[in-house]
């Protein structure tokens, strides 16, 4: 939550009032501010207040869409002559910790409530970066800290609060209206209601974390990327690993000249020292690891200090556009097509990046893509370039990986680029219109943004 969203609190503001202009730049986390109008933007203090503004909007006819303060690479709460509401203000968690579970708005960070479980040894698969709330990163699915063990966060949503269209406050569990909890399992932007608080199933908090870093030059990133295809079958959950191909960045996130590197970085979470250096060892059996420029392993963290060091790769003074898939492909076209991007990002700041998955079971929920793979590239730049340039390169490098692709993931949809991605089965994508077509009837909610297919305005 923005100071000036705290500010706000309370307020609504039409286009035009004085602090309209602020509150619309401030629902956006990055740089790419859209040139989207609302024509209204309510930042509630209270769930009442939600309730309110859902109620005002059907009065007035207008359409809805809410944001929390997540990662939307496309701002595609921000939709012309419609109503945003910056859940921003709602921050509010609470902890059971006989029951193991918590609460949370969806306004709170993941930081923030693992700040909380901490003190009660209890852990939550919480986002990657610390600037990601809970809201919209619940709905999505939620693919955080230790979710190679515990699976995607939005499995351990257990029920929601939710505001309906006909502005009705409903709790949601697997016993009462169950279809919403169902849709609110990995729905994301397409959800049709506003949460205003979600119910978590926490998890005991792994007792040692530790980490490992390789640095390697430009001419072995295909030696590592076969070597991290192969890996992805033998390593433990509790090990999380990740490859970026980006450029050289000091502590403080300044850019150090020359071509993207790969970068490997493990993070073990386990319940002994031990189990953690043992997993870690695994990032060592790389045959060219003999050849890195740079290499830590074994160091202590804490999940602070993750968020830490993660604060400095997504940097929120640029501009950004993401997009990703999944894939099971095999590495003999996997590393080609994949090593083709890692060589060509597109500036200082952007990177490439592979995230081996490991795919538990999930409950009954809206999320239905996954694969043993996740690629992304992310573009940034510094306004007032409008981004084509980075927007093109990414869509293209992605559109050339398509037939490699089961579907991309909702936490960074490009749909305004890539309109034809697939982000649910078709199964899924059935029974979420069907629950839709019940609970919001005239379409009060906007849907998943395509901009110029979008249909904005009142219903």
């Amino acid at each position: 939550m923005t100071a000036a969203t705290a500010n706000a609190a309370g307020q609504t503001f039409w286009r035009g009032d004085d602090g309209y202009e602020r509150a619309r730049l401030d629902a956006v986390w990055h740089e790419r501010k859209p040139d989207r109008h609302p024509a209204v933007i309510v930042v509630p203090a209270t769930e009442q207040e939600v309730v309110d503004a859902v109620r005002m909007a059907r009065e007035r006819g207008l359409q809805i869409k809410a944001c929390s303060g997540g990662h939307s690479f496309t701002c595609s709460s921000h939709r012309e002559g419609g109503m945003l509401i910056d859940l921003g203000a709602l921050t509010g968690t609470t902890v059971d910790a006989a029951a193991g579970t918590a609460t949370a708005q969806p306004g709170a960070s993941g930081r923030l409530l693992n700040d909380q479980l901490l003190e009660h040894d209890l852990f939550f698969p919480t986002g990657h970066c610390q600037s990601v709330a809970l809201g919209g990163y619940l709905l999505q699915g939620g693919w955080g800290w230790y979710s190679r063990v515990v699976g995607p966060a939005c499995g351990s949503v257990t029920a929601i609060d939710v505001v309906t269209a006909d502005g009705e406050l409903l709790h949601a569990d697997e016993h009462h209206h169950a279809d919403l909890l169902w849709a609110a399992r990995g729905a994301g932007s397409g959800f049709f209601g506003v949460v205003t608080r979600f119910y978590l199933a926490c998890h005991p908090r792994p007792r040692s974390m530790m980490v490992g870093r390789y640095l390697y030059p430009v001419s072995l990133t295909e030696d590592v990327l076969y070597w991290l295809h192969a890996l992805t079958d033998q390593a433990p959950p509790g090990l999380e690993f990740m490859f970026h191909s980006r450029r050289r960045r000091t502590p403080d996130g300044v850019m150090i000249e020359g071509a993207p590197s790969p970068h490997v970085t493990g993070i073990a979470m386990f319940d002994s020292d031990a189990e953690c250096e043992e997993a870690l060892a695994l990032l060592a059996t790389c045959p060219v690891v003999d050849r890195a420029s740079e290499s830590r392993t074994n160091v202590p963290t804490t999940l602070n200090g993750l968020y830490d060091a993660n604060a400095v790769v997504t940097l929120q003074r640029y501009a950004w556009v993401g997009d990703g898939l999944w894939t099971d492909a095999p590495a003999e076209q996997l590393v080609p097509a994949f090593q083709e991007l890692c060589l060509d990002v597109a500036s200082n700041a952007s990177y490439a990046f592979w995230y081996p998955w490991s795919e538990p079971e999930y409950p009954d929920c809206a999320l239905s893509i996954t694969g043993k793979h996740y690629l992304a590239g992310f573009g940034a730049w510094t306004p007032p370039d409008d981004g084509r340039p980075y927007r093109d390169w990414l869509a293209g490098h992605l559109r050339r990986m398509e037939p490699l692709s089961k579907g991309i993931q909702l936490a960074d949809e490009n749909l305004l680029d890539r309109p034809e991605s697939r982000y649910m089965s078709e199964t899924a994508l059935r029974r979420l219109d069907a629950i839709r077509a019940t609970y919001d009837p005239d379409g009060r909610f906007y849907s998943y943004f395509y901009g110029e297919q979008d249909t904005p305005g009142p219903v």
